[in-house]
């Protein structure tokens, strides 16, 4: 059952909203940090050939965008699998989907008309469901973007080895050690142990 929602009450604005994308398939849970792209009240997902959330909307056409300011939980659940204790099972539809435990809200979406690429799929989202978790007011800190744009140049650096990622690296490690507190510093020093 599809709901009608306002978007920006999860989190979500136009553009591409950056948030944990949770999916399973059975028991196998899995997170991965995820673009939520929104264009004229439309969303959609592009998902790369390869990975495991790629592989899970395939199969399950069901993903949920986890809203968080936690960066550490972005460089984590890039690098690594999160815990399942960080994961939480819900019924949705009498389907059992995962969200995030410490989200601050998540939405549940069912994937529709899906096209797929040689390297991706892009599928449409639908909102099935929500919940907020923890409404908290917080003002940008530059250093959890700079978190998040540290982590999307370090899974570019895995696939090509080029050097320019990580000098775009390095200048994201400054503004985080200028504008961030201390979970974004110490997730800066995971990302570093990473790669």
């Amino acid at each position: 059952m599809h709901i009608k929602l306002n978007l920006e009450d999860y989190g979500i604005y136009e553009g591409i909203s950056e948030t944990i994308v949770t999916t399973n398939r059975g028991w196998s849970m899995n997170a991965a940090p995820m673009g939520i792209i929104r264009r004229n009240d439309k969303l959609f997902v592009r998902l790369f050939k390869g990975s495991t959330t790629y592989d899970n909307v395939l199969s399950e056409k069901i993903l949920v965008a986890n809203t968080t300011w936690d960066a550490i939980t972005f460089v984590n659940s890039t690098f690594s699998d999160l815990k399942d204790s960080e994961f939480e099972s819900i019924n949705v539809n009498g389907r059992t989907i995962v969200v995030l435990r410490e989200a601050q809200c998540w939405v549940a979406f069912e994937c529709i008309n899906i096209k797929l690429t040689s390297d991706a799929l892009v599928a449409e989202l639908i909102p099935l469901r929500t919940h907020v978790n923890k409404c908290r007011i917080r003002a940008p800190n530059r250093g959890l973007f700079a978190v998040i744009e540290a982590c999307i140049h370090a899974t570019r650096y895995q696939l090509t080895g080029e050097n320019k990622y990580l000098k775009l690296i390095k200048a994201y490690g400054d503004i985080v050690d200028k504008c961030g507190g201390e979970k974004e510093k110490e997730a800066m020093k995971l990302l570093y142990g990473y790669l």
